[in-house]
């Protein structure tokens, strides 16, 4: 070999042994399970990160605060002598963040994941409840619940559901850095209801989405959804053991769970004939309609500067944003329904859509 090839061939393996480092280095992430009672808090804890360090993070971005997390969710880790680097995961949000610690100091911050998405169908029958009957097939409370907010329209009463009747969905699994971190979306469902298989499919927009099927779309009911993306965590019961209190109180409507600022929309036109704040609804905002009939919006982040007391909203119009105030848990909007004095289940009114999607549905089914 002449001297020429020699440094050629040199060159080569360089570059080669070079590029494997940097990409073995850049996947060298090994994937942790959410336990029960994580939080980043104690995630960074268990990884290594003083109290002043925690601190450091916490106040980097405004989102690792409003961080959520299930159990199905896992965050990634990478150890190199004095660093330590960690991605987390946003259950409810395509949120992500990068947090590291190099030679004591901390850098954290969101970032774009370079998502790998794969897609995964599960086949199943109905044996007592639709939660229970999921996941045995999936363990995961995040996709049996979206499958539930699928049918939350359509299912009237436990009767509509014979035993043994079938369903099947397909959902999304996300990787990064070849590891699954969570399940995404449902895009497709069926369930069989009153004897017939009624197929739903989510319908992405700006801001949100909805599990819709062409019959949606002659649905009468006279109120539009206040949100744009419906995740629902507790329907009307009026015999509901309070999560804070402990006692049984009725409640009286429908919770959407959704990330703090995400808009709240004025389910129909009306006036405003309350706004404020008070200890157990928080800031709050209630609109009359014609026929006497009322809905409330409670638990909010913002009221909008131009709500007032006799304001004119129009049916879609952002009223709010939603939030966590008062009484709450998780940030979420509490939107209860009240017909002739009476508070009445919402689902049994509101559309399974916001206004500003009615256009984009009806364009999709003309074109089917």
């Amino acid at each position: 070999m002449n001297l020429h090839l020699a440094r050629i061939m040199c060159t080569i393996v360089l570059v080669l042994t070079s590029y494997q480092s940097v990409h073995a280095g850049a996947n060298n992430f090994t994937a942790k399970q959410i336990r029960s009672g994580d939080n980043l808090i104690s995630i960074l804890r268990q990884q290594g990160f003083s109290a002043r360090e925690r601190e450091k993070v916490l106040g980097s971005d405004l989102g690792l605060r409003r961080l959520f997390l299930t159990l199905d969710t896992r965050y990634l880790v990478r150890r190199d002598k004095n660093e330590v680097e960690l991605k987390v995961f946003d259950s409810q949000t395509s949120e992500a963040f990068r947090i590291l610690k190099k030679n004591g100091a901390i850098q954290a911050g969101s970032y774009n994941p370079k998502f790998k998405t794969t897609y995964l169908r599960i086949d199943g029958k109905v044996h007592g409840s639709i939660l229970g009957s999921i996941l045995p097939k999936i363990n995961s409370n995040w996709v049996a619940t979206r499958f539930m907010d699928a049918y939350a329209f359509d299912i009237r009463s436990p009767k509509n559901l014979r035993r043994g009747a079938p369903f099947w969905f397909t959902v999304e699994k996300k990787y990064e850095d070849g590891l699954f971190v969570k399940y995404g979306e449902i895009l497709q469902t069926s369930l069989e209801i009153n004897g017939e298989e009624v197929h739903k499919k989510f319908v992405r927009s700006k801001g949100g989405g909805v599990f819709f099927n062409d019959q949606d779309l002659q649905d009468k009911r006279a109120f539009y959804s206040p949100v744009n993306y419906i995740k629902i965590a507790s329907t009307f019961q009026p015999n509901r053991l309070h999560p804070i209190t402990r006692r049984r109180v009725p409640h009286l409507g429908v919770d959407f769970e959704l990330p703090i600022g995400d808009s709240v929309l004025a389910a129909r036109k009306g006036v405003v004939v309350r706004y404020g704040n008070n200890h157990a609804a928080g800031n709050y905002i209630v609109l009359r309609h014609s026929n006497s009939i009322e809905t409330s919006y409670n638990h909010l982040y913002k009221i909008d500067r131009r709500i007032r007391e006799g304001l004119v909203v129009n049916t879609g119009d952002k009223i709010a944003e939603v939030g966590c105030t008062g009484y709450c848990t998780r940030a979420h909007l509490h939107f209860a329904i009240k017909i002739k004095g009476r508070m009445v289940d919402p689902l049994k009114y509101i559309k399974s859509y916001p206004q500003n999607m009615h256009q984009m549905l009806a364009s999709q089914v003309a074109k089917n």
